[in-house]
């Protein structure tokens, strides 16, 4: 399955603006990839003695007395992609959610919905970064396919500046942000920040919730709420308007284009794919030749979006879309079905960018990256093969004519165990790898005596790094990783352990 992360659990006082905005203000940043889907039956309890933020519950067994508390967000929440509404108090519902492992809400478990009765809710992986659109491809990932092109049919930002009070819905995997301007507890703005791993150069950081803010961003009349693109946050730059550009992502390639012509995703120039001239094949159904033009977007996802994604240790995604000049946005292309491919007669030249946040949310050893593509042909995960990943500016970049509908970086978690002891060492310590010498691999041990974020790296003679073995939380114990020495020349190389409290390092030898 998914890999396990932490459930990270908040209580916080019920005023109007409360973090979570769960019922009366309780609840918690859910991690959704921690929450079991369940879906249960039964009568809805409403209690409304708290005013505009009613308290839901579910009665399962028909007895008057709850087995779960409903979270339906913030009292002001509708979605976005349905009629769903909540329920009234002695409704028969059917509630599809995630169990949060707790029971946070008087004794009673928790369920964060995610449909009712059938009908869309929340999506807690929604990648809202991307509705910059007036039409979507897919709806939610309760559905069968989840697709985040809107094509070249979209508004046109209309810069304005405004104030207000921030206020933070925590009950999405990743926060949503909104502005009360008039204070009177009720969104006037969605704030889009871009993806969560995004990190502006200047130093500004995301709001807290009831955070005190100016804003001057990009207009566009989507959703529920007017979308604002965050270009500034109190005076600081958080986005450069130029360079989301008006195509959001995207652009056109021509027939007869003479130049290479380069697309990138709204947030991230440097997550790249360039067409090059002669992509014209004069084909159909899965090539690229059934039109003389197509719309390319490239975006990035979050990586569960993709409803293909299975087992895959996945840390990064990415969609690719192309669009006819007749399409108004809004689905796949040219038989170019959600999960499927176009073939070009000339090789279109990628680049993906990730982030050091990303590898140390996901846990991934940075050595072991790799891309992969949904090959529809036959259903499965294909990794793409003389890619190069350059771990100085992380990026991974190759050449390939077809073009997926999606796109995953992945890789692997360090491989752990706990000493024979199962004890909590006293102390850090850095052990000797054996064997030493080796071929082609080798065990480094690690011991930590408190919880604490590691970085344990691996440097030629020259000073060069070479492998990433391990960054991220590690809990407290003893510890082996494995180094796969693959690829290197003989010679003796250094590993280094880092934490906030701890500094050594190591020679090996590799001698083939």
């Amino acid at each position: 399955m998914k890999r396990a992360l932490n459930l990270i659990m908040l209580l916080i006082l019920s005023t109007v603006f409360t973090t979570v905005f769960a019922q009366g203000g309780h609840g918690g940043n859910y991690n959704p990839d921690s929450l079991e889907v369940v879906t249960v039956n039964g009568s809805a309890i409403v209690d409304t003695t708290n005013g505009m933020q009613s308290m839901y519950y579910l009665d399962v067994n028909n007895d008057g007395i709850p087995e779960y508390s409903l979270n339906f967000g913030p009292w002001w929440y509708e979605p976005d992609s349905s009629t769903a509404t909540r329920p009234n108090n002695g409704d028969l519902i059917t509630i599809t959610g995630g169990l949060a492992d707790s029971t946070m809400m008087n004794n009673y478990a928790m369920i964060i919905v995610y449909e009712i009765n059938g009908e869309f809710w929340r999506d807690p992986y929604d990648p809202f970064w991307n509705h910059m659109g007036y039409s979507h491809g897919g709806n939610h990932m309760m559905d069968s396919c989840y697709v985040s092109g809107f094509g070249y049919m979209h508004g046109t930002p209309q810069t304005i500046s405004f104030s207000g009070l921030a206020i933070v819905d925590t009950t999405f995997m990743m926060e949503h942000y909104y502005v009360d301007e008039d204070s009177d507890g009720v969104p006037d703005y969605f704030l889009n920040f871009g993806p969560p791993w995004y990190e502006p150069v200047s130093g500004a950081t995301r709001p807290e919730n009831g955070d005190q803010v100016n804003i001057v961003g990009g207009l566009l009349n989507n959703g529920n709420y007017p979308m604002v693109i965050v270009y500034e946050i109190n005076g600081l730059l958080w986005r450069d308007s130029i360079s989301i550009g008006h195509q959001f992502g995207g652009g056109w390639m021509h027939r007869n284009m003479s130049t290479p012509e380069q697309f990138h995703t709204p947030f991230d120039d440097m997550d790249q794919v360039t067409m090059q001239p002669g992509w014209w094949s004069g084909g159909g159904g899965h090539h690229g030749g059934m039109y003389d033009s197509l719309f390319c977007q490239m975006l990035e996802v979050y990586p569960e979006d993709i409803i293909t994604l299975g087992s895959e240790n996945a840390f990064a995604g990415y969609e690719f879309d192309f669009f006819s000049p007749g399409m108004m946005g809004g689905g796949m292309n040219n038989g170019m079905d959600c999960g499927g491919h176009m073939n070009f007669s000339s090789a279109a030249e990628f680049q993906f960018h990730y982030t050091d946040g990303q590898l140390l949310n996901a846990n991934i050893i940075e050595s072991t990256i790799k891309i992969k593509y949904w090959e529809s042909d036959t259903n499965q995960w294909t990794e793409v093969q003389g890619a190069a990943v350059n771990t100085v500016d992380n990026t991974i970049t190759f050449n390939q004519s077809q073009v997926a509908n999606f796109f995953i970086l992945t890789g692997d978690s360090p491989t752990s165990v706990l000493s024979e002891s199962n004890t909590v060492p006293n102390q850090f310590d850095l052990k000797q790898n054996y064997p030493n010498p080796f071929n082609p691999s080798t065990i480094i041990g690690f011991s930590l005596p408190q919880k604490a974020v590691v970085k344990l790296t691996v440097f030629n003679v020259l000073g060069k790094k070479v492998a990433e073995l391990a960054n991220g939380n590690y809990e407290a114990g003893n510890y082996l990783i494995k180094f796969d020495a693959q690829g290197l020349s003989s010679g003796v190389y250094f590993y280094q352990l880092k934490t906030d409290n701890f500094y050594k390092v190591k020679k090996m030898q590799l001698i083939r």
